[in-house]
């Protein structure tokens, strides 16, 4: 290579070669950035502002008279879809007042107490698996105590149910629940400890409650 190329090297090709290069290197930085910045524009500048709410419809009838009976025949009884708001869980004595949806989803989550949909609907004589968050729905679980009676009310029954204990298990325990035993038990659980707002808790609260009263389904 002669003096005259490698001062056209030095002096004009390699400084456009990082020229270049520099280019690039602020394209990759920054795009993703510019990308958010138009995504979030485009939102303020919608017509309608997105809907982040959860896809869910109710059946429960709050209002509705319930006659006191032994049976319930299951041709009352409506099977609820996935994310149908169903029944409502009380306990007046902890400040307990959530509405339950069959399905336990993150958005289901958000608006209540989520039934995990393997588990069954009260009077069938099984276990009721339902689960909320600590910091909302199910945070006065908290104050729950055995011997404490918690109010399951749905449209074909009003039915009560005894705490008999509370454990708190790593989330992972195959033994916190059973879903063939062979009597009607409500199970709740939530995460644990309440007072920790930050960070993955490994640990679930779980309580269990035995049913004294309500139609059985048949």
């Amino acid at each position: 290579m002669n003096d005259r190329m490698k001062r056209l090297m030095a002096y004009f090709y390699m400084p456009l070669i990082f020229t270049l290069a520099g280019y690039l290197v602020i394209y990759i930085a920054v795009r993703p950035i510019a990308e958010l910045a138009m995504g979030l524009g485009s939102m303020v500048v919608a017509a309608e502002a997105p809907d982040f709410s959860p896809n869910t419809n109710s059946i429960f009838e709050p209002e509705k008279e319930l006659t006191e009976r032994a049976t319930v025949p299951i041709s009352e009884v409506v099977i609820p879809e996935y994310s149908t708001h169903y029944g409502q869980l009380t306990c007046g004595k902890i400040g307990l007042d959530a509405p339950v949806y069959f399905g336990d989803d993150r958005g289901i989550l958000k608006v209540g107490a989520g039934q995990y949909n393997g588990s069954y609907m009260p009077g069938f004589g099984k276990t009721i698996l339902l689960s909320a968050h600590n910091t909302t729905y199910f945070a006065p679980l908290q104050y729950i105590g055995a011997g404490d009676e918690i109010t399951f009310t749905t449209n074909y029954g009003v039915y009560v149910y005894k705490v008999t204990e509370t454990k708190v298990l790593h989330k992972s325990d195959e033994s916190a629940y059973s879903l063939t035993q062979d009597k009607e038990q409500l199970v709740l659980y939530t995460c644990y400890p309440f007072e920790m707002l930050v960070g993955t808790k490994q640990d679930r609260l779980f309580v269990y409650a035995d049913k004294i009263s309500g139609p059985d389904v048949e």
